[in-house]
């Protein structure tokens, strides 16, 4: 892809949109160019393109390598973090043929010195270097799944993981906190480990020793500080994470203002599968990140989602220092650790990503059907039948007209809406606006930021803010429309203060007046490969298709997960409590885990009908 040099199209796209950039590289994923699939690769990607897709380096960075590679796991002495037997306990899968990394860990190697939280050095060879190697997460760790059937695994790229996210980090700080412990108590047995490992090669020193306890303290107090945002009593459990919430408390802290109202992470979804996304206009389950595409060469390069993954980037252990613009028209952007040329390349893997085919081993869609009389119905006949059922049911929303996905409001979907938190979250929390107060809205135009906004604009300016930072691999458009931001009326203060009423019940009441806002929705899709995305509904509350058909009153109101097992009968992973690796309770009763809604008339089908159904939708 050419550069874009021209004078007037510069000033015309500043103009138009207010970023700067030049045209982004779709040939770069960690250092390779971004592979083809051919027809005999799975899903369209083939071996080069899965390995830079499990490893590449997108900007997270969750703590220094060596750190990493010599953090011992919390309360053991001597057992690494990084075992990948204690990894699976968080259902992280086993590194890729030829890689040393687990599945969704990339190393991350940056010049530091325009960073603030993520610019630790601890003496020796680390002193003067500023490209310490970095670890942090990727787009793989979160949509990657693995099952297992008839002894034989199956792993499905883009696919939802059982990751237990939030097991992870409590872990990880853990695992921090108890080493700093250790080097402050009387038995410093664990410390020494750890210091002498990260240390090693004529490092070890008392200077340097010195240099290292006070980089990890930083550490330390950086993650309490998120978690102090983040905190909820809620359990995520497997396959589920509040991205949102993690997201929006990240920018807050970048922000550098103390935040008052906390904005706990507490409404938990599943992660959405990712095949065909690049057709959607909406990149959320919700409305509140929005699609933009513009045609740059002979390819049209989707700034909606550039936004969407740098946004990802900064929520998961990515950095943003945030300096207000000098002056109007400023082109300085944001320092951050999102690398654009690697998003782009992943954005461009995505592209190409096909929807899994039901496996064979799991016998015919179709098969096993029987009539009301207990007879057999024949294949064929079932397949149409379902189909049948489907458009009557289903193709409103899950087939493309206008749009590839459908919007529903809360107020369009009415009783049919599904858990309101994950949603209702996102357009209503607000927090103060610390280092963002005054910046334009969209960096470089709009009204400047007053000392408190809705948290999904101050994402939104430091996302475009940190976009126009990253102007050397940009084109000077991006971005226009990355997040559909409506204003947001002021919540009065005074009403987190009446007697019984929690800030939760408030935020609630908030969202039910204002049911028509289009960000309060919930998106459908087209349903290509929706056997292989267990748990389901946005925030994976119904473990299995076959449950989803049943009325709510029939759904299972608890049930167990954590178990890579796949029961092709019911379409989803086996909720058996005995079934190994089911060491988790699901229970939808719990705020942000309710499984009501999405009903649209299957509770009157018959059970054969259902069975068609699900027959069919095996086979998309």
């Amino acid at each position: 892809m050419g550069r874009t040099t021209t004078s007037a199209l510069v000033r015309a796209t500043i103009q138009a949109t207010a970023l700067a950039a030049t045209v982004l590289s779709a040939a770069a994923l960690s250092g390779c160019k971004t592979p083809s699939g051919s027809p005999g690769d799975p899903q369209g990607w083939n071996s080069a393109a899965r390995a830079a897709w499990y490893n590449g380096d997108q900007g997270s960075r969750l703590m220094p390598l060596k750190w990493m590679q010599a953090l011992e796991q919390p309360g053991s002495a001597g057992g690494r973090f990084l075992d990948p037997a204690y990894l699976a306990g968080f259902r992280i899968l086993s590194p890729w043929p030829g890689q040393t990394l687990p599945i969704g860990f990339a190393v991350d190697r940056m010049d530091d010195h325009a960073l603030v939280r993520t610019r630790l050095h601890w003496g020796g060879s680390s002193a003067g270097d500023d490209r310490v190697d970095w670890v942090g997460l990727n787009c793989a760790a979160c949509h990657t799944g693995q099952m297992t059937y008839g002894g034989k695994t199956l792993t499905i790229d883009g696919a939802p993981s059982l990751f237990d996210f939030q097991g992870f980090i409590e872990a990880a700080d853990a695992a921090l906190v108890q080493t700093w412990e250790s080097a402050n108590g009387a038995d410093m047995a664990r410390w020494n480990r750890f210091a002498t490992a990260v240390l090693a090669g004529g490092d070890d020193t008392p200077e340097n020793r010195a240099q290292l306890k006070a980089a990890l303290k930083r550490l330390i107090d950086w993650e309490s500080a998120t978690e102090a945002l983040n905190h909820t009593d809620s359990r995520y459990g497997y396959g589920r994470v509040d991205a949102v919430g993690h997201i929006y408390n990240r920018t807050l802290l970048f922000g550098g203002a103390a935040q008052p109202f906390p904005n706990p992470a507490d409404a938990p979804v599943s992660y959405p599968h990712l095949w065909n996304i690049t057709k959607q206009t909406q990149l959320q389950w919700d409305g509140i990140a929005s699609s933009a595409k513009i045609a740059v060469g002979a390819t049209p390069t989707d700034f909606g989602a550039m936004g969407r993954n740098v946004g990802e980037v900064l929520g998961v252990f990515g950095e943003a220092v945030i300096k207000p613009p000098a002056h109007p028209g400023d082109l300085t952007g944001f320092v951050s650790t999102a690398r654009v040329d690697s998003l782009n390349a992943m954005e461009v893997l995505v592209a190409k990503l096909q929807p899994p085919a039901w496996p064979t081993a799991f016998g015919a869609p179709g098969d096993g059907v029987t009539d009301a009389a207990g007879k057999a119905v024949t294949r064929k006949a079932a397949l149409e039948a379902g189909a049948a059922v489907f458009g009557d049911r289903c193709a409103a929303c899950h087939t493309p007209h206008e749009h590839y996905e459908t919007m529903r409001t809360f107020a369009q979907m009415g009783p049919e809406q599904t858990d309101e938190w994950m949603a209702c979250n996102a357009w209503a929390y607000r927090g103060l606006s610390g280092a963002l107060a005054g910046v334009p809205a969209s960096y470089l135009n709009g009204a400047p930021l007053g000392q408190a906004e809705p948290v999904r604009q101050l994402l939104t300016t430091t996302v475009k803010g940190s976009l126009v930072g990253k102007k050397g691999e940009f084109v000077k458009a991006a971005a226009a429309n990355i997040f559909g931001v409506t204003p947001l009326p002021t919540v009065v203060k005074p009403q987190f203060a009446r007697p019984g009423v929690t800030a939760k019940d408030i935020r609630l009441q908030f969202c039910q007046q204002n049911a028509s806002d289009p960000l309060l929705a919930y998106k459908g899709r087209p349903l290509e490969g929706i056997w292989a995305t267990a748990p389901y509904l946005h925030n994976g509350s119904v473990p299995t298709l076959y449950d989803l058909l049943l009325p709510v009153d029939e759904r299972p109101v608890t049930f167990a997960m954590g178990t890579r097992a796949f029961d092709p009968k019911k379409v989803g992973y086996d909720t058996d409590p005995a079934a190994p690796g089911n060491s988790f309770t699901f229970d939808t009763r719990i705020a942000g885990n309710s499984n009501k809604g999405h009903v649209y008339g299957v509770d009157r089908l018959t059970p054969t009908e259902r069975a068609e159904l699900l027959e069919y939708l095996k086979g998309l």
